[in-house]
C-alpha cells in the first residue's frame, strides 16, 4: 500500500513538474519572443504633453491611473487620446473606433498579415507633432462607438506601446509631463554620463536592471501600471512593506479585465542605473499567490514597475544603443 502511495506521489510530482515546465516555457516565450515591428511613422521631436487620469475604484480614489496623450485627427472636432503603455508590445488603434471613423468618412485602408490586421496609413497630431504612420495594428473587438454628433469629452482611440519607442531615444519628463522622441541623442542628452545597459527583450519588453536588498533583478517597465511602484510576488510584498500598515484591496482594470490587487505604500528604496529611488508603492496580484513563487525563480522578471518611482525624474530610454538613464535634477 505504501509503495502504491509512493508511486502515486511520484507520478503527481512528475505531472506537476511537466506542467510547470510547460507553463514557464510559454511565459518566457511570451516575454522574450521577438515580434516583427511593421509600424513606421514620422515625427518632429517636439515635446508631447501628456496628462494623468484619475479614477474612483469603489470607495477609493486612485490618482495617476494612466498616462494619456491628446490626439487630433484633421477635419474632426472630437477630442481623442491614446494611452501610453510600455507594457503593450504593440501600438494599437481599436477596431470599434476604426469602424466609427470610417462611418464619419475617414478613409482607412486595411492590410492583413499573418500576425494581425493593420491600418495601412493614418495621419494624426500628438501635441505639436504631426505624425504620419503606416501599419498601425488593429485591436479586435475593442474600443468605442461614436459619430460626428457625439459630445463625449474624450475618446480613447488606441494605445501607444513599446514598438513606438523602437529605434528611438525616448525622454519621459514626469515632472513637466512631457515625452520627446529623437532619432539620435541631442546635445543635452549626450552630456549625461550615467547611461547604463538594459535589455529591450524581443523588441517588445523594456527590462531595467535594479538592485533591491542587495539582490539583482530585472523589472519590466510597464507605464500602463501607472499608479503602482512595483507589482511583485506576495512574499516580497510583505518584505518590502510595513506589516503594521493595513493593505488596500481592489480590482484594477487591465484591458477590460478586473484584476484583484493588494497594495501598500512603502519607503523601500532600490538602486537603478546610478540612481537611488523609492518604490513608493508595492503590490501583488491576489489571484496568482500560489503559482507566483513557483514560476518566478525560473523567469527573468523580478516584477512589473510602474511610473511612481520616476514621478520626480526624467527617464531616458535609448532602444538603439539599449541604454537608459534617470535624471533626478
Amino acid at each position: 500500500m505504501k509503495k502504491k502511495i509512493g508511486y502515486a506521489l511520484i507520478v503527481i510530482l512528475g505531472i506537476l513538474f511537466i506542467l510547470g515546465y510547460i507553463g514557464v516555457s510559454k511565459f518566457n516565450d511570451f516575454i522574450t519572443k521577438e515580434t516583427p515591428n511593421y509600424l513606421t511613422y514620422t515625427y518632429e521631436s517636439k515635446p508631447i504633453h501628456f496628462e494623468w487620469t484619475n479614477d474612483s475604484i469603489g470607495n477609493y480614489y486612485e490618482k495617476q491611473t494612466a498616462i494619456i496623450i491628446p490626439l487630433k485627427i484633421e477635419g474632426l472636432a472630437h477630442r481623442f487620446y491614446m494611452q501610453f503603455d510600455t507594457g503593450s508590445p504593440f501600438t494599437f488603434i481599436y477596431e470599434k473606433d476604426v469602424i466609427s471613423l470610417r462611418k464619419m468618412g475617414l478613409e482607412l485602408k486595411e492590410v492583413v498579415k499573418e500576425e494581425g490586421r493593420y491600418i495601412e496609413k493614418i495621419d494624426f497630431i500628438l501635441g505639436e507633432n504631426h505624425v504620419k504612420s503606416t501599419m498601425l495594428k488593429i485591436l479586435p473587438n475593442y474600443g468605442n462607438s461614436f459619430d460626428d454628433k457625439d459630445t463625449i469629452p474624450r475618446i480613447k482611440i488606441g494605445t501607444i506601446g513599446s514598438d513606438f519607442m523602437d529605434q528611438r531615444i525616448t525622454a519621459i519628463d514626469f515632472k513637466k509631463q512631457q515625452i520627446q522622441l529623437f532619432k539620435k541623442r541631442p546635445e543635452w542628452i549626450r552630456k549625461v554620463s550615467s547611461f547604463q545597459p538594459f535589455d529591450f527583450t524581443g523588441r517588445r519588453r523594456i527590462m531595467l536592471p535594479v538592485i533591491l536588498d542587495n539582490k539583482n533583478y530585472e523589472f519590466l517597465y510597464d507605464s500602463g501600471c501607472s499608479a503602482f511602484g512595483l507589482i511583485t510576488i506576495k512574499s516580497r510584498f510583505e518584505n518590502y512593506s510595513d506589516s503594521k500598515v493595513k493593505p488596500l484591496d481592489y480590482g484594477a482594470n487591465s484591458w477590460g479585465s478586473n484584476i484583484p490587487i493588494v497594495t501598500k505604500p512603502t519607503n523601500k528604496r532600490f538602486s537603478i542605473g546610478k540612481t537611488n529611488l523609492s518604490l513608493k508603492r508595492v503590490s501583488y496580484v491576489d489571484m496568482y499567490t500560489i503559482t507566483q513563487p513557483l514560476i518566478t525563480p525560473f523567469t527573468r522578471i523580478g516584477g512589473w514597475m510602474g511610473n511612481q518611482p520616476f514621478n520626480e525624474s526624467t527617464l531616458i530610454i535609448d532602444t538603439i544603443a539599449e541604454e537608459f538613464t534617470i535624471i533626478t535634477e
